[in-house]
């Protein structure tokens, strides 16, 4: 985005305002829900310091709901557990300095912020450092970063948290990267995240990743992250561009080999959903350019299986999923878009073997900073959104409807109709006024 107030000695900001309405209702009676959101997510820089800047993002959110909050109303969501109707998200606050040359300081980071080098991102008030070296002809970008763990969701005591980590990133030369973390963690007992069950409430996570690039837009990669010595999880990916035959093809496996129950996080999703069992999840994705720079077909398969002896239950399946998809862009008239998509599912548990054919499509058209449509639908064999519905749905058929008007350059009104019907009708309008600065 373009700076604003961007003369010499003056401030620039770039970044996004948001004002939003948000509105759920299902059917016979099962719920209602209305809510407003003041979403900020700003970056703000002083011309004449060329090396530093501040972010600042949050949303503030009002209940407008004229019905007391009903704890078993199907539209409760994580929002609503606070015990006032208004309250407010405080997601980064950071100020930054970067690009050093002289220090050999690629950034250095202070106040609330993301931390994501290589294992699962976390939320710290603190302190984040990466400089850029050079040692025996080798580049090598160490890391380090501490302060307190964030959960914006829980009532626990916030300063008792402690979380300290470090790294490298090993570039051996031109292709491969080798990256090394190590981090400590120590939260209140109560927080969402801890070791609920067993009472533990300090960890130690360690990843260990290598990355290879290969052809001349192709890469392979392979991590292994521990908890307390002890290995959770192993993902490979492989990806390869090959421009001159206009094919893309993208793999992936991972292993999941302990229960989430069991792996502190300070995310906010493990209290939610309860444990997430030991699994693979295997995908194979292929996309070839048929047709000039207007016309692609897409293929592929995803395999979730559960580990050998675990058994089916909420948020816990084994299925697997072949979909063959035509993208159309540029049909009749430039920016009119065309997607239609045929999916397979398989249930695999042991009490249900079905075979379901579904289909999806979406019909949009896009004039940049003018206007832009979407029309669509899809199938879902299972569905949930953590932060609207802790509930896990199955068999849910989605249709939507988007809208995007820009009353100037920057200013823009959007609007989104959502359906989702399962064992219910499920509805939601969302209506935005936007400002990108």
């Amino acid at each position: 985005m373009k700076h604003a107030l961007a003369d010499e000695g003056s401030l620039s900001l770039s970044g996004l305002l948001q004002f939003r309405y948000d509105m759920r209702y299902l059917s016979d009676n099962e719920g209602e829900d209305h809510k407003l959101h003041q979403i900020a997510d700003i970056t703000i820089r002083r011309n004449e310091w060329e090396h530093f800047k501040f972010t600042l993002a949050g949303d503030m959110i009002e209940d407008i709901d004229s019905e007391d909050d009903d704890q078993a109303d199907r539209t409760r969501t994580i929002h609503d557990t606070w015990d006032s109707s208004i309250h407010g998200y405080l997601y980064v606050c950071q100020a930054e300095i970067y690009e050093l040359a002289n220090l050999n300081l690629n950034y250095a980071r202070f106040g609330r912020q993301y931390v994501s080098h290589e294992l699962t991102p976390t939320h710290l008030d603190g302190l984040n450092i990466l400089f850029d070296l050079n040692l025996f002809g080798k580049k090598i970008t160490p890391f380090v970063y501490a302060g307190l763990p964030v959960c914006l969701y829980e009532e626990g005591n916030y300063w008792d948290g402690t979380e300290i980590g470090g790294g490298v990133h090993i570039h051996l030369d031109g292709s491969t990267k080798i990256t090394l973390e190590y981090q400590f963690i120590e939260e209140d007992i109560d927080m969402v995240g801890s070791y609920a069950e067993s009472g533990k409430n300090r960890y130690e996570q360690s990843a260990l990743a290598i990355r290879r690039s290969f052809f001349h837009k192709g890469y392979g990669y392979i991590s292994l992250f521990l908890l307390d010595n002890s290995p959770t999880q192993v993902t490979t990916r492989f990806s390869v561009l090959f421009d001159r035959l206009d094919l893309d093809i993208d793999a992936s496996y991972l292993y999941q080999f302990e229960e989430i129950s069991k792996t502190p996080t300070t995310s906010v999703y493990t209290g939610l959903t309860g444990p997430i069992k030991p699994h693979h999840n295997i995908s194979l994705d292929i996309t070839k350019g048929v047709y000039k720079d207007s016309v692609w077909v897409s293929g592929g398969t995803e395999w979730r299986l559960l580990d050998f002896g675990e058994e089916e239950s909420e948020f816990n399946h084994s299925y697997n999923r072949e979909y063959l998809a035509l993208i159309i862009e540029d049909l009749f008239v430039k920016g009119l878009s065309v997607f239609l998509q045929a999916d397979f599912w398989q249930v695999m548990d042991s009490d249900n073997k079905d075979r379901i054919s579904s289909s999806g499509w979406e019909i949009a058209y896009n004039k940049p900073q003018t206007i832009n449509i979407a029309i669509g639908s899809f199938y879902s064999l299972y569905s949930y959104d953590y932060f609207k519905n802790t509930d896990e749905k199955t068999d849910v058929d989605t249709f939507y409807s988007d809208l995007r008007y820009y009353i100037q350059p920057g200013l823009y009104l959007d609007a989104r109709y959502q359906l989702d019907r399962y064992d219910i009708d499920d509805h939601r309008f969302i209506a935005t006024i936007g400002l990108e600065m």
